[in-house]
């Protein structure tokens, strides 16, 4: 499957740095959080209990190399890369994987004709089988029936059939949760991300363990696409990034009058491209609206 943009190119340099066993260059590292599957069993048991964030931990970042120059005299030196929406999706590649796996797996969660969907497409394409054996087998006593798991195959197959369809459907959803969790193609997560219209921001939004993995120039470049240098201004912002990196961070976050909510990085969005919140997305489209019929 092709994946558009500088996705492709961030996963292929994750790829490359991986291979040369390039080391870690994050300031930060992912909050390890609950499992969406889990979330879910859970509110099977407790009805009040509501979308707890979930991601996956792998802590695997990606150096962006240098490239050499010569100075006066041939002498080696090394430039310093300039940040681009490519050098900061390759370093978050990681992340960006996990919340999208965790976005569509508390979809198909909570929808399960999604997870049929994604089930038959799973299994007619040969991937079903990615789920990993103890991921929906461990949960089986809390889905199915606490004495399910020690009951032979026959009767096992008595309390499936058993099932009201309320419990039937449980199942479904947490089946589809566990193939986008576990599926090994991040490609065919996204393929169903785009396809059931998943939006990521349900689950995740900037915030401080996001914006600790870059550097100043890396922060500077997602304050000026999510909007924040032109709400504060240049001089403004210029004056908060000569200071020390927490205090740049909770100056950007705790900023009178900007809002994050809604507002995605384009190193977090499967296109690459800046996703302004919902209702600044609805004001440009009404905007260009007017524009064409002027």
């Amino acid at each position: 499957m092709e994946i558009p943009g500088h996705f492709s190119t961030a996963i292929n340099t994750e790829k490359a740095a991986r291979a040369s066993g390039a080391p870690a260059s994050d300031d930060g590292d992912e909050d390890g959080e609950d499992d969406p599957i889990d979330d879910m069993v859970a509110d099977l048991r407790e009805p009040s209990m509501d979308q707890a964030h979930a991601s996956r931990d792998q802590g695997e970042s990606v150096r962006v190399p240098c490239p050499s120059v010569r100075k006066a005299g041939n002498s080696p030196a090394t430039a310093k890369p300039g940040v681009t929406a490519q050098s900061i999706a390759a370093r978050t590649a990681d992340l960006r994987e996990a919340a999208w796996r965790t976005a569509l797996a508390r979809t198909l969660a909570g929808n399960p004709t999604l997870a049929q969907s994604a089930i038959l497409v799973a299994a007619m394409s040969g991937t079903l089988p990615q789920i990993k054996t103890d991921t929906l087998k461990a949960r089986a006593a809390l889905l199915v029936s606490a004495t399910f798991p020690g009951l032979d195959y026959r009767a096992q197959i008595e309390e499936i059939q058993a099932l009201s369809d309320e419990q039937a459907a449980n199942v479904l959803s947490a089946i589809g949760a566990a193939y986008a969790k576990d599926s090994s193609s991040f490609g065919h997560v996204a393929d169903l991300a785009r396809a059931f219209h998943v939006d990521l921001r349900a689950v995740w939004r900037v915030d401080q363990s996001f914006l600790e993995r870059y550097t100043k120039d890396e922060i500077k470049f997602i304050a000026q696409e999510c909007g924040l240098v032109a709400h504060m201004g240049e001089n403004g912002f210029a004056k908060l990034l000569g200071s020390k990196k927490p205090e740049i961070i909770a100056g950007m976050l705790n900023r009178i009058g900007f809002d994050w909510a809604g507002r995605l990085p384009s190193c977090m969005t499967l296109d690459g491209q800046y996703g302004p919140p919902p209702s600044e997305a609805a004001r440009q489209d009404d905007a260009q609206t007017t524009k064409l019929a002027a």
